[in-house]
C-alpha cells in the first residue's frame, strides 16, 4: 500500500513543483505573454481595418484618408506593468514586415480605443484602463494603429511587433494577420 501511495505522490509532487515555474519570454506569438522590460504584453488580435464599415470607421476617427495601396492595421493588446515604477509604452514600437519595411504607430486616442502613449501605466496596473471604451470592447484591449502598405500585410508576412526595451534591446511578437 505504501508503494502505491509513493508511486501516486511522486508525479503529483512534480506537477505541483512545476506549476509556479513560468517562463519569461521576450519573443513570442500573438496571444502569448511577452515581457518587455517590466511590462508584460499580450496581443489579443491583429487585423486590417475597413474605413467604410462599422465599427472600423469609428476606430480610425481623426485619421487622414489613405492613398491607394495603403491600409490601417490595428493591433489590439493588453499591457501589464509588473515593475515598481510607472511604465510608458514606447512610442517607437513598430511593425516590421518580412522585407524589413517598418511602420510606426499613429495617434488613435480620438477613437477612445487607441493606446495613449502619453499616459504612463502605474505599477501593478494595466492598459487599457478599466471603464475605458477599449476595456469594454470585445477584446478588452487597447488598439495600436499603424498605416501600412497593403502588400506588407498580405504578401510580406509574417509581420512582427517590435517593442523597444532600452538600448539596442527589444521584444518581438509575431502577429497573426
Amino acid at each position: 500500500m505504501q508503494k502505491i501511495a509513493c508511486i501516486l505522490l511522486v508525479p503529483l509532487a512534480l506537477l505541483v513543483a512545476s506549476c509556479g515555474n513560468t517562463e519569461t519570454r521576450t519573443d513570442g506569438e500573438e496571444g502569448e505573454f511577452v515581457h518587455a522590460g517590466d511590462a508584460v504584453y499580450q496581443v489579443q488580435l491583429t487585423r486590417l481595418l475597413n474605413p467604410r464599415q462599422r465599427p472600423d470607421s469609428s476606430l480610425i476617427r481623426g485619421q487622414q484618408t489613405l492613398p491607394p495601396g495603403e491600409s490601417f492595421l490595428a493591433v489590439f493588446l493588453r499591457i501589464r506593468n509588473g515593475g515598481d515604477k510607472e511604465y510608458s509604452p514606447p512610442r517607437d514600437m513598430k511593425v516590421i514586415d518580412s522585407e524589413g519595411n517598418e511602420f510606426l504607430p499613429l495617434d488613435a486616442t480620438q477613437s477612445g480605443f487607441g493606446l495613449d502613449f502619453a499616459e504612463p501605466i502605474a505599477p501593478g496596473k494595466s492598459a487599457p484602463p478599466p471603464n475605458s471604451p477599449a476595456a469594454s470592447g470585445p477584446s478588452a484591449a487597447a488598439m495600436v494603429l499603424f498605416r501600412v502598405k497593403i502588400a506588407s500585410a498580405t504578401d510580406n508576412l509574417p509581420l512582427e511587433l517590435e517593442i523597444p526595451t532600452g538600448g539596442d534591446s527589444s521584444s518581438r511578437i509575431r502577429l497573426d494577420v
